[in-house]
Parts: structure tokens; sequence; C-alpha cells
């Protein structure tokens, strides 16, 4: 998209009601997906992967900021058992500051930022490339900052979104990077696990479209039951300690309460303490290694009296849960962090609407308070 396309979409104004931009985005995340499964978004894994076997790359490294970030944790799963790599997932910021030894010519780095122009992710990339390692830049703008300044790019669908919250930017992020797993391993001596894998990526999207539907109604009934919940606390496991992350983020945003995420394990040992009726624990169980250890979590929780919103397989049996949210039962651990994902997207979405957390589209943003405090936190002559 030129420079001349992206200025009068950013000129368009904001929607005062429903249907925001951001639910536009949450609904097009299927179509999204299936177009990173296009010849587009291929031919650059392919050229990626072909650049990491040439480099002989033992080392990935996955960065980013803020949903970014999360993103990248669910990834180290998918790439470590993919790919056979060492695969590590950091904060874009801390990179620099506290940088893993041994970074050289055989390490990839892979930045990711939706909008590309992220504070510090060029210095950051400056910092890495000074080690001999090989730089690329997971955005959804070619003519972004980042682009300009990594030695590839991986560019996803949609280009740029009017809206703050990154649904579909962390959806479709993690979901090419899926791909970008198959495309290195069938290349690194895992092609079994690869082409397997492949099959549930390629019939994901139309397993999304049918979440998205089904959830579509439901979403307004669980804003309804969990709208005087005085804070949110989210957990999971793996992967979906990802999970956690994001839906922390668009809860606290959009609901305008404090919102945190933690490891299942964690969240024992200290902040289950803190639960009282007003709080809401969301726990999130795909099939998995540690989804009886979560749901053992989810009992304790009603035990206490806090409400309980659990995302589960439809077909675990789970008694009186405040809020069910019954998910397809064979979707794998290693894909379940988007599909999980969907419906607290689309709660966030509803609970943006009763106008607590800001605009839907702007958050905050849209206060002049929170506008000066962001601009005095990125301003780069501070």
């Amino acid at each position: 998209m030129n420079k001349d396309a992206i200025a009068k979409i950013k000129d368009i104004k904001h929607r005062e009601s429903h249907p925001y931009w951001i639910w536009e985005s949450i609904q097009n995340i299927p179509q999204l997906l299936s177009e990173c499964l296009l010849e587009g978004v291929t031919n650059q894994a392919n050229q990626i992967a072909n650049q990491i076997k040439t480099r002989q790359v033992d080392r990935v490294l996955l960065v980013g900021t803020g949903s970014s970030y999360f993103a990248t944790i669910a990834e180290k799963f998918v790439f470590e058992s993919i790919t056979n790599i060492r695969t590590e997932s950091y904060l874009a910021s801390e990179l620099p500051a506290y940088p893993p030894p041994d970074i050289n010519s055989k390490t990839a780095a892979f930045f990711h930022s939706h909008s590309g122009s992220t504070m510090g992710d060029s210095e950051v990339v400056s910092f890495i490339k000074q080690k001999g390692a090989y730089t690329i830049g997971v955005t959804d703008l070619i003519e972004s900052k980042l682009a300009q300044c990594v030695d590839d790019v991986f560019i996803g669908p949609g280009g740029p979104k009017l809206e703050l919250p990154a649904s579909r930017a962390y959806a479709t992020s993690l979901f090419r990077m899926m791909l970008m797993a198959v495309t290195i391993g069938k290349m690194n001596g895992n092609k079994a696990g690869a082409v397997k894998f492949e099959r549930d990526l390629r019939s994901f999207p139309e397993r999304a479209k049918s979440i998205l539907t089904k959830f579509e109604p439901m979403a307004p009934k669980v804003v309804e039951q969990l709208q005087d919940t005085a804070s949110f606390f989210v957990i999971g496991a793996g992967p979906n300690y990802a999970t956690a992350d994001e839906a922390a983020l668009g809860l606290s945003q959009s609901a305008g309460v404090p919102a945190q995420a933690f490891q299942v394990e964690n969240f024992i040992h200290g902040p289950m303490q803190t639960l009282r009726s007003s709080t809401c624990v969301i726990a999130i169980a795909p099939p998995g290694p540690l989804q009886h250890r979560v749901l053992e979590v989810a009992e304790s929780v009603k035990m206490i009296g806090s409400k309980l919103a659990l995302l589960a397989p439809e077909d675990i049996h789970f008694d009186n849960p405040d809020v069910l949210f019954a998910l397809p039962p064979d979707i794998q651990d290693n894909l379940s962090p988007i599909a999980y994902m969907i419906p607290l997207w689309q709660t966030a979405y509803q609970f943006a609407l009763l106008g607590r957390g800001g605009h839907p589209d702007k958050l905050a943003m849209d206060k002049e308070e929170f506008k000066k405090a962001m601009t005095y936190l990125t301003s780069p002559s501070r």
C-alpha cells in the first residue's frame, strides 16, 4: 500500500457507534488468516527459510513489545517443536539491556511490530546486526521504519489499521510465524511433524470462522454476567500463557478495571489468595499436558467463591462455571492460542461498548491526560 493510501486511511473519521473499526478487524480475522496461506506470504516464508538453512542458523530470537511480544511467547513453543532450533522470546526493550551471550552469524532474530514504528525497534535491530545476526521484520507495513532496517521482511495481510487494539495483527503474525516454523521444519529434518502441523494450519481459517460465528451472540451475554467484576485474573499454561497475557491486556483496556495474567502455577503461589467475590478468574484450558492443572485451579476458584469463566474443549465436563466458552475438542495445543483468543477478543469488544475503558477504537487515548502521558513516554527528544 502506498503512502497516499495510508495517509487517506489515517484521515478517515473514527466511528462513534457500533460497529467500530475494531469489530470489523475481529470479523476479518478468518479471511486474513486465509490470505496468510496464499503465494505472496508463502514465497516470503520460503525465502527466509532458505536463508536460515544457508546460514546454518542454530538459534532463533523472537522479539516484540506488547501484543507483539505476547505472540512470541506462543511462537516459541511452535518453533522448538517443529524446527528443532533453540528459540527464545524477548521483550524488545530488554534485549540490548540484557543481551543473551553468543549472538552471532548463526542467529536469526524475528522482530515483531504491526506498524513497524515501535519506539526503539530500529536501534535494537542495529544492535543485533552488529553481532552478525540475520534480522527479519514481522510487520504489516512494507514502508515502515522496521521494514527498512532489517535484512528481510515477512509482511502480513491487512495493511494499516484504524484501531489501537492489535487483535487481527496478533492473530495474523502468530499464524504466519507458525507457517514459518513449518517451512523451516520441512528443510530442517522434521518434515513429518511439519507436514502434520501444516494440515492443521490450512484448515484453521475455516475453524476460526466457525468459532467467531458461534461466540458472536454469546459475547454480550458474557458481559452482562461479568460487568460488575472489579478485577480479572487470566491464567494459562505453555503456549497459552501468551493467551492469558493478551486477554489481560485487552480486558484492562476495554473493561476499565485491572486485569492480570499469570502462569497457572504462579497464580496458586500468592495471587490466588487475593480472590474475592467481585473477582473473575478466566481459566484457559485447551488440550495439552497442563490442562488438568488449569481445571484443578478453576475448581478451586469456585470453592473460594470468585467468578469463573472457563475456556475448554466442549467434551470436558465441568460443573457450573459462571461462563463457559466451549471450543472444538480437536484443536491442538500449539494452535490453540489463536482459537482460544477469539471469544476473548469478542468479549473485550462488548466490554468496550460500555465505555468504561475509553473509545473502543482509541481506548484511553481519547482522553487528554493519557495522550499527554503517552506523548511524554514516546517522545524521542525526551
